[in-house]
């Protein structure tokens, strides 16, 4: 088989990666998927403080060890003819770039984002955590995430609005690939 073709959904949390790659994977059966949020990733003991992650947003996309990503990515390249893979930081993480054939970044409004983790990940907590994760979002999360978006959305082949429809969005990145 010639090389496989990399293709890579980025953007920030809740910004409606997973459930595109999925519908995807549906759509184009001899793909697989990899996503980044089935590995624990954790930042090295040298990643970036939070005033640099907002000073400089490139510092910090190489401190998450996606090794075992990798090894699972490996397993696939070339046996495979399409390799979705959910990952946040797009073409701007070194071991991954060689491999990369284009970057989708989802542009979700994020206050859309906010309210889709509030109900995915907050639905058992109480009130007193949701406004503490509030409070955090406003003052360390949202920041992190306007850079974020800035720096990996700068690189990416196609910006999709995250507002579309999932079928428009499935059209626009098939067409993409295509």
């Amino acid at each position: 088989m010639d090389k496989s073709q990399v293709i890579i959904i980025s953007g920030v949390t809740a910004s409606g990666k997973t459930t595109l790659i999925n519908e995807l994977h549906k759509e184009i059966p001899s793909s697989t998927i990899i996503s980044f949020d089935d590995y624990s990733i954790d930042k090295l003991d040298t990643a970036p403080q939070l005033g640099d992650i907002l000073d400089n947003p490139e510092l910090y996309v190489n401190q998450y060890d996606i090794s075992l990503l990798m090894a699972d990515f490996f397993a696939s390249y070339n046996k495979v003819p399409v390799i979705l893979i959910d990952f946040p930081f797009g073409y701007q993480h070194d071991m991954l770039r060689p491999y990369i054939n284009k970057v989708v970044y989802i542009k979700t409004p994020l206050d859309i984002t906010f309210a889709r983790q509030l109900v995915r990940d907050y639905q058992e907590r109480t009130s007193e955590e949701i406004i503490q994760w509030s409070k955090d979002y406003l003052n360390f999360a949202r920041p992190i995430f306007k850079a974020h978006e800035r720096f990996i959305s700068s690189t990416a082949d196609l910006l999709l609005d995250g507002e579309l429809p999932l079928d428009q969005q499935i059209f626009k990145v098939k067409q993409l690939i295509y």
